[in-house]
C-alpha cells in the first residue's frame, strides 16, 4: 500500500450553480447552493485514501464548525489527521465557487488558517515524511512553507511531487527538491517567465516552456490541457502526450487534485509512469462527474471500472 504525506489546504467550499461565470458589477439568479469540504490538501489527502493509500494531512484549520467538520470527514475516510493543526488565531479557509452548466468554475478563496501552515509544522511532522513513500504538495500553503517541506521531505526519502498551482513563485534553491511538477499551461507559462501566457498553447511552445523549467533542477514536469489530456517531460530528454476521458463534465472543482493523487499513487505502487498517466486521468475525469470538491472524489473500484472499459494497448510501454 502506498503511502502519501499531503501538505495543503483545507477549505469549505461554499458552492452554487450560475448560468455563467459573473463579469464585474453583475448580479445574477443562480441555482443550487452546495456546502462540501474542499481545499487542495484536503482534496488530495481524501482523494488518496480513496485510492486505498496511506493517507497523512498536514496543514492547519480553524476552531470553528468548518475546521471541525472538516477533521471528522477526513477522519471518517480513513486520513492520518494527527498533524492537522486547529488554529485559534484565525477561521478556516472558505472558497466561494460559481459552478456553470459547463461544468466551469470561478473561485473566490479566503486562506483563512491555511496561511499559518509554517516552518514549525513542518518541521514537527518529520515523523510523518519518514513513513511516506511520497509527499505531496501545491501552492495554496505559503511558499517558504512549501519550500522547507519539500526540502525536509527529500530529506527523509520521499519522492516529491509538487502541484505547483496557484502560481506564487518559490525559493532558487526548491527547484532540485521536486520530482514531479504538476501544473497546467497557464501555470507553466509563469514559472517558465511568460507572465502573459494564453490558456492554450502549441505543443512546440510547452515544449519549450517545459525545457526552461527542467533546466532550472526539476526532474520531470506534468502538463494538464484539461479535456486534451497533456504532456509529461522526463529528466531524461524523453517527452509523451497523454489521452484524457471522454466524460461529461458536470464541475471540474478538484478534478485536478484526484489527477495528482492518483498520478502519484500510481507511481509509488511501481507503475509505469505512461501507466501512471492514464490512471491519473480516470481519477481526474470522475472528479468531474459530481457538484463539489469532496463528494466527487472517485474510489479505487469506480477508477477501476473506468479503466476497464478502455482500451490501454497504446499506453504499454
Amino acid at each position: 500500500m502506498a503511502a502519501i504525506a499531503v501538505v495543503g489546504s483545507l477549505n469549505i467550499d461554499l458552492v452554487m450553480r450560475a448560468p455563467h461565470c459573473p463579469k464585474k458589477g453583475e448580479t445574477m439568479i443562480g441555482g443550487p447552493f452546495g456546502m462540501a469540504g474542499g481545499g487542495k490538501g484536503s482534496n488530495q489527502a481524501l482523494a488518496a485514501a480513496r485510492l486505498n493509500a496511506s493517507a497523512y494531512i498536514i496543514g492547519c484549520v480553524g476552531d470553528d464548525d468548518f475546521g471541525r467538520r472538516l477533521r471528522s470527514l477526513l477522519i471518517e475516510n480513513g486520513v492520518d489527521c494527527s498533524h492537522l493543526q486547529t488554529r485559534k488565531e484565525a477561521a478556516t479557509g472558505t472558497a466561494l465557487i460559481a459552478v456553470t452548466h459547463e461544468g466551469e468554475n470561478a473561485i473566490i478563496l479566503s486562506p483563512g488558517a491555511n496561511s499559518l501552515l509554517d516552518e514549525q509544522a513542518i518541521s514537527d511532522a518529520k515523523d510523518i515524511f519518514m513513513k511516506s513513500d511520497c509527499a505531496l504538495f501545491q501552492m495554496e500553503s505559503p511558499p517558504f512553507t512549501v519550500a522547507a517541506g519539500l526540502k525536509l521531505a527529500r530529506q527523509s526519502g520521499c519522492r516529491t511531487f509538487l502541484s505547483a498551482e496557484p502560481p506564487f513563485s518559490l525559493p532558487r534553491e526548491s527547484w532540485t527538491n521536486i520530482d514531479y511538477m504538476i501544473l497546467n499551461e497557464r501555470a507553466l507559462g509563469f514559472y517558465a517567465g511568460h507572465k502573459s501566457q494564453q490558456k492554450s498553447s502549441s505543443s512546440s511552445s510547452i515544449t519549450a516552456m517545459a525545457h526552461e523549467i527542467l533546466k532550472r533542477g526539476v526532474k520531470n514536469l506534468v502538463v494538464t490541457q484539461s479535456a486534451k489530456g497533456g504532456m509529461i517531460f522526463i529528466n531524461n530528454g524523453d517527452h509523451f502526450s497523454f489521452d484524457a476521458f471522454n466524460i461529461r463534465a458536470v464541475d471540474n472543482t478538484g478534478a485536478r487534485d484526484a489527477f495528482c493523487s492518483g498520478f502519484c499513487i500510481a507511481l509509488t505502487e511501481g507503475q509505469p509512469v505512461k501507466r501512471a498517466a492514464k490512471f491519473a486521468s480516470a481519477c481526474g475525469a470522475l472528479a468531474c462527474t459530481k457538484i463539489g470538491a469532496h463528494p466527487s472524489l472517485p474510489w479505487r473500484h469506480q477508477v477501476g471500472a473506468l479503466l476497464g472499459e478502455a482500451a490501454d494497448d497504446e499506453y504499454e510501454l
